[in-house]
């Protein structure tokens, strides 16, 4: 969890890379996002490291926040349960609503394990979810989400918190409780519909455009150049002659 986008520290000059200690009380939680080409955002599936549900994590949550999913797990991270849990309860619905009409959709997702289990494709073939695996260590180039929100997520997360802290409103640093606000707004200021469709017109998905990608694999050759040591092509019968009796 990022809890500050900025720090300035105290060091002999010259000094380079210096270390920076932190209260060593950090938690991991996964929040997993869904964007859509039409440039909407699904409700976000936060995963808690604990146990179970603490009312006072969600005590004081707006009407827009208690829309957002909330599991947890032992160790904060997604699993092949918490996967089809976000699938059944999250995607499916919010997605069908979206759409207006009930017609075929294309999920595209990574290679995590927990979605290419026998439960998570089978429910996708049951409600027509038609599934797309990206290839690995593609992400950079073809994932919405990695090519231009989370970088900006993570930014106006780090800011809201450096805000807090600078605030002196806590001296115990970033709890679960006041975890959520700061999420809130940093998908606010990321995940707007001119920004999704951006990433999605970047990443070649929508409209289908397969160059844009294509290129920054395999850039297009320069145009043909001659220069000393190449030889030229013919351009006619006497040249070939002339380069016979030259061999």
């Amino acid at each position: 969890m990022v809890l500050s986008t900025q720090a300035k520290v105290l060091c002999r000059r010259g000094c380079r890379n210096p270390h920076v200690t932190h209260d060593g009380k950090r938690e991991l939680v996964t929040v997993i996002e869904t964007v859509l080409a039409s440039g909407a955002a699904l409700s976000p599936f936060v995963i808690n490291k604990c146990k179970g549900h603490y009312l006072g994590w969600h005590r004081n949550l707006t009407d827009k926040e208690r829309s957002y999913r909330f599991s947890y797990s032992p160790k904060g991270w997604t699993a092949n349960q918490l996967a089809l849990e976000w699938l059944k309860d999250l995607f499916d619905p919010e997605s069908g609503i979206m759409a207006g009409i009930r017609e075929p959709r294309l999920l595209i997702f990574d290679g995590h394990g927990s979605h290419i289990t026998f439960s998570f494709i089978q429910f996708c073939i049951d409600h027509d979810i038609h599934l797309l695996c990206l290839p690995s260590h593609s992400t950079h180039l073809l994932q919405p989400l990695d090519m231009g929100l989370f970088s900006p997520y993570q930014h106006f997360y780090g800011l809201a918190v450096d805000k807090h802290l600078r605030s002196g409103q806590s001296l115990e640093g970033i709890k679960k409780a006041v975890f959520i606000p700061f999420l809130t707004e940093a998908r606010d200021n990321t995940m707007r519909p001119v920004t999704i469709q951006s990433v999605f017109t970047s990443s070649g998905i929508w409209p289908l455009n397969p160059r844009r990608v294509l290129r920054k694999v395999a850039p297009e050759s320069p145009k043909r150049r001659y220069t000393l040591g190449l030889v030229k092509n013919p351009r006619n019968a006497q040249d070939i002659r002339n380069r016979v009796k030259m061999g």
